[in-house]
């Protein structure tokens, strides 16, 4: 008899959860209506950066690697590959900044690096996951893997990047 009504007090409770949970999403205060902004906040310039592409201007550049054949070393140094990334990046237009802190948290430069219990790999720490278009070739290479990445920040998709998605959470150094 006490077993029936424990159960009928769980199945009345169980079933009418939706309608207490429709009931208090009433109680909570409504927000306020916010009316469109003016003609005039629109007129506020916005600060922009375009990097535009000028061979000669980037072969001047000492940071720039003399030799490109040391990136398909097996150990490329991290100067070199600091200077291929930045100089790539102003090519693509994208911040050389945003390109350099994002690789440097993933892989310290490394070209060979393998994390995530080696689902992503490379420079850039392409996951296995969730590009399976990436080849092993393409993600462990560094010219490969920055074009592929850089086209991929320009697109908007930085945020793929956990280091830059839980930058300011996460990195004290964070310059975003």
């Amino acid at each position: 008899m006490r077993t029936s009504v424990i159960k009928k007090l769980v199945w009345l409770l169980f079933y009418s959860l939706p309608l207490i949970a429709f009931a208090a999403n009433f109680t909570e205060p409504r927000a306020e209506v916010v009316s469109a902004p003016s003609a005039q906040s629109f007129a506020l310039p916005v600060n922009v950066t375009i990097y535009k592409s000028h061979r000669l201007q980037l072969e001047s550049l000492s940071r720039i690697p003399r030799n490109p054949l040391k990136l398909l070393s097996d150990k490329p140094a991290a100067e070199d590959v600091k200077a291929y990334v930045r100089t790539q990046a102003m090519e693509y237009g994208v911040n050389p900044r945003l390109a350099l802190w994002i690789v440097k948290h993933e892989s310290q430069f490394n070209p060979h690096a393998k994390g995530d219990g080696e689902a992503s790999r490379g420079l850039w720490q392409i996951s296995r996951i969730y590009h399976p278009e990436v080849s092993d070739a393409v993600a462990f290479s560094v010219a490969s893997s920055t074009e592929w990445s850089l086209g991929r920040i320009r697109s908007g998709k930085a945020n793929e990047w956990s280091t830059y998605r839980f930058c300011r959470t996460l990195y004290e150094d964070c310059p975003f």
